[in-house]
């Protein structure tokens, strides 16, 4: 099984409204905890329900009978900086918790300093590397809104402990992941760090994605396009184990993964895969769906980069809970490469034969 989350939440209303303009005041009940948050509306439910996105990046799912209190008015949200988000996120944690801030990231943990500092140094040099990669493709990304939050855990126990309540048995597989609502990666002192780094590249590309308009959470988002990105930015380098350099550079893990797929692949290989996100799902599938989900994004950017980029432009414009049909899936794809599906699978299979680690 591959050890990279992607956490989603799948929430099903039956109808829903355009979001309000302005700041929302919301009290609410939840798991017999009162919150007030202030906000902004994605998405409101014919039924009074509220999808909430709060000052500090946390998307909020709230029901019409969990309301207490909703006021509004008509100033634009304001961003709590990275110093009210630490006073947040350390009162929220407890006293053995600790925050270091890099120029980028808030890090909350409890491990030791010079492993806190570790995860701060390569996420920021992701950071720019992964603006430096978009900015070389024309596309001007804008800068995170909120405060970019990770946790690090003192061990896995403690990380266990922790994730359990927001993934469940999932935490088990992971070493880390990133939360799609509560807008934080979370991971934990691992003791092979060589092992380890292109995970924490992987999940740390996932909240990036989310927090410079790349991607929108709770849109449909096809995993293929998620897990593909992360697995390109991922790789690290070979030559200097423990370190990540390079953006793009052959995954050797998915090429090994994808050339023991590819022989027995079915011929609607890629319909399934583009078309809906059941084979992550299936632990029988979901190894060889991560592999041609990296390969197909390394084959796209490296062939069709322009088609690439304008085809996630398009993706990034996606509404929360809007979802697209499979066959909707499919025709944008089509309609993004110029192509059908049959011949792009042709030149991407041909491609990926010549691919050398």
């Amino acid at each position: 099984m591959p050890r990279l989350v992607l956490l989603s939440i799948m929430i099903l209303w039956l109808g829903f409204a355009r979001p309000s303009a302005g700041v929302e005041t919301v009290q609410f009940r939840q798991d017999q905890t009162t919150r007030t948050v202030v906000g902004e509306i994605l998405v409101e439910a014919q039924s009074g329900g509220l999808m909430l996105q709060a000052d500090d990046g946390r998307i909020w799912t709230v029901q019409a009978s969990e309301i207490i209190d909703r006021m509004s008015d008509d100033r634009p949200l304001e961003p709590i900086d990275i110093e009210q988000a630490a006073r947040r996120m350390l009162e929220e944690l407890g006293p053995e918790f600790s925050a270091y801030q890099t120029h980028h990231y808030l890090i909350l943990y409890n491990c030791n300093d010079s492993y806190a500092r570790q995860v701060g140094g390569l996420f920021e040099q992701l950071y720019r590397g992964f603006f430096a990669f978009w900015k070389n493709q024309r596309w001007r990304l804008p800068e995170p809104r909120f405060p970019l939050i990770a946790v690090v855990l003192r061990d896995h126990p403690a990380f266990l402990n922790h994730a359990n309540a927001e993934i469940g048995e999932q935490a088990k597989s992971v070493i880390g992941y990133y939360n799609l609502a509560t807008n934080h990666m979370t991971t934990f002192n691992v003791p092979n760090w060589e092992r380890n780094v292109a995970t924490l590249i992987h999940e740390a590309t996932h909240q990036l994605a989310y927090n410079c308009s790349l991607q929108t959470r709770f849109a449909d988002n096809p995993m293929w396009v998620s897990e593909g990105l992360a697995m390109f930015f991922e790789a690290p380098d070979m030559r200097n184990p423990g370190r990540w350099r390079s953006i793009g550079s052959v995954n050797r893990v998915n090429l090994a993964r994808w050339r023991k797929y590819e022989p027995v692949r079915p011929q609607e290989s890629l319909v399934t895969l583009l078309s809906d996100n059941s084979r992550y799902q299936n632990p029988a599938t979901a190894t060889a769906a991560y592999a041609e989900s990296w390969a197909l994004t390394y084959f796209l950017i490296k062939t069709r980069r322009e088609q690439y980029v304008e085809y996630l432009q398009r993706l990034s414009s996606g509404r929360p809970l809007a979802e697209c049909s499979p066959r909707e899936r499919i025709d944008m794809f089509e309609e993004a490469f110029e192509t059908t599906l049959a011949e792009l699978d042709q030149e991407f299979v041909a491609y990926m034969r010549r691919v050398r680690p």
